[in-house]
C-alpha cells in the first residue's frame, strides 16, 4: 500500500517510492529503504514538500515512528502555517570545481569498470553485470547531482580505447538526454544502462573493426554491423534484461529517413530510446578524433545533425537544450583572439556561458588564466573549435586549470 506524506514525517527505515510535491520537478535516484538521515537532509534541502512511500515495504519501526510523527505534525500545523520550500539557486564557480573534481574522479573508476567488463567479454569470461548495475546508479546521481559535472568530461578525450569510453560517453549523455526529457525514474536507468552496452557486440569483432582505426571498406563494414546480432547474443546468454536494451542494441543505427540497419526502419517504426541512443552514439563518435580521420567541434557536430534528415529535428533541439551549445569543456575561440575553455553554462543564454580563457591565437602562446562571464562582458564567442587545431592537450589543462589544488 503506498501513503503520501510530509517530508517532516520521512524516516529511516521507510521504502521510498518519488517525490510528490518540489518547487521543481525532482526524480528519486532509486527506489528503496532510506537508510540515512543525509538522504532525508539532501531532500528537505531540495525543497521538498511530500514524498510517496510504500508502507508494505517499509520497516515496522519506522512506521511506528510515523504515527507519532504524524500526529505531532497535525498538532504544530494547527498553530503555524506551511513553511516554504527552500528556494533551488545555481552553485557558485568554487562548487562546481569541487563537483568538476568529483565527477572527474567517479569517471575514473567508471572506465576501469567497463574496462574490465570489455576484457572480460573479449577473454571468455562471465562479464560482471552488476557491475554495470552499480555504475549506472552512479552515474544518474551524478547527473541529477550537477549535469555539467559528468557531461564536460564527454569533451575531454584521452583514453586509447575507443569502445570503452564510447559506451562510457553514451550511457553519460542519454542519462542527461533522458533527464531533460523527464522522462520516468525506470526508463532514465534503462537507458543508462542501455548506453553502456548498446555496442557490446563490438567487443568479439577483429580489433582493427572494434576499435575502429581505419577507414571501412566494403568488406569491413559488412562485417562490422554484425555486432549489433552479435550484442543481442551476448545479452541472451546471460541474463533477462528489459526490452529497452534489446530494442536499443537492435535499433540505434537505424533512421527515420530509412537510411539507417539492418532493418531500414522509418518514422514511428523506430522507438523513442533507440532514436535518442542514435542522437548520442552519433554525436560522441563525430566529436571524437579517430586515427583516418580528425574530430569535428560539438557546435559543428550539432548544427550538422540538424540538417540530417536521419534524425528527427525536434530530438536532436532537445539533446541540444539538454548539453548546451557549448557543453562544459568545450573550446571556443572568442572574437578578441584568445581561446577558452567553456567552464561554465548559462542556462538563461545559451551563447554567454562561463569560460576561461588561456591562449592567444595571434601569438601562439598561453597566457595568464582569466575567469570571463560572457553575461557580464563584451566579449563573445566566434565559433567552437577543435583542441587538435592547436595542438593543446586539453584533458591536462582542463585539470591543471579548472579543478582545485
Amino acid at each position: 500500500m503506498n501513503q503520501t506524506i510530509p517530508i517532516q514525517s520521512l524516516t529511516t527505515g521507510m521504502y521510498l517510492i518519488r517525490v510528490v510535491e518540489a518547487p521543481v520537478r525532482l526524480q528519486v535516484k532509486r527506489q528503496g529503504i532510506i537508510k540515512s538521515q543525509t538522504t532525508i537532509d539532501n531532500l528537505i534541502g531540495r525543497g521538498v514538500v511530500s514524498v510517496e512511500i510504500d508502507v508494505d515495504k517499509s520497516e515496522a519501526d519506522s512506521l511506528n515512528q510515523l504515527d507519532s510523527t504524524s500526529n505531532k505534525s497535525d498538532e504544530k500545523q494547527s498553530h503555524t502555517s506551511t513553511p516554504s520550500p527552500k528556494k533551488i539557486t545555481s552553485i557558485s564557480f568554487e562548487e562546481q570545481q569541487q563537483q568538476l573534481a568529483a565527477a572527474d574522479k567517479l569517471y575514473t573508476q567508471a572506465r576501469a569498470i567497463q574496462c574490465k567488463f570489455v576484457k572480460s567479454l573479449r577473454s571468455g569470461q562471465a562479464p560482471d553485470f552488476d557491475a554495470l548495475h552499480d555504475l549506472t546508479q552512479d552515474i544518474i546521481d551524478s547527473v541529477f547531482d550537477n549535469p555539467e559535472a559528468l557531461s564536460c568530461l564527454v569533451m575531454l578525450k584521452e583514453s586509447n580505447d575507443y569502445l570503452v569510453q564510447h559506451s562510457l560517453n553514451c550511457a553519460i549523455l542519454l542519462s542527461l538526454f533522458a533527464k531533460h526529457k523527464q522522462l520516468p525514474q525506470n526508463e532514465v536507468e534503462d537507458l543508462t544502462y542501455s548506453g553502456l552496452l548498446m555496442d557490446i557486440g563490438m567487443t568479439l569483432l577483429p580489433p582493427e573493426l572494434a576499435e575502429n582505426n581505419k577507414k571501412f571498406s566494403e568488406a569491413d563494414i559488412v562485417v562490422m554491423r554484425t555486432h549489433v546480432d552479435i550484442g543481442i547474443e551476448i545479452l541472451e546468454r546471460h541474463g533477462d534484461f528489459p526490452p529497452t536494451f534489446y530494442d536499443v542494441i537492435k535499433h540505434h543505427h537505424e533512421r527515420i529517413d530509412g537510411s539507417g540497419y539492418l532493418k531500414g526502419l522509418t518514422g514511428d517504426e523506430i522507438s523513442l530510446h533507440a532514436q535518442m541512443a542514435a542522437i548520442v552514439d552519433t554525436y560522441d563518435a563525430m566529436i571524437t578524433s579517430r586515427p583516418y580521420r580528425g574530430s569535428a567541434s560539438s557546435q559543428a557536430t550539432l548544427e550538422e545533425m540538424l540538417e540530417d534528415p536521419g534524425f528527427d529535428q525536434a530530438l536532436v533541439e532537445d539533446f541540444i537544450e539538454a548539453i548546451g551549445l557549448y557543453p562544459v569543456g568545450s573550446l571556443v575561440h572568442l572574437e578578441s583572439g584568445k581561446l577558452a575553455i567553456v567552464a561554465q553554462a548559462n542556462r538563461n543564454n545559451a551563447l554567454k556561458p562561463k569560460v576561461m580563457s588561456f591562449y592567444s591565437i595571434r601569438g601562439k602562446h598561453h597566457t595568464e588564466i582569466k575567469i570571463i562571464d560572457l553575461s557580464k562582458s563584451t566579449e563573445r564567442i566566434k565559433t567552437a573549435v577543435r583542441p587538435e587545431e592547436f595542438d593543446i592537450n586539453l584533458p591536462k589543462f582542463f585539470r591543471t586549470a579548472l579543478y582545485p589544488a
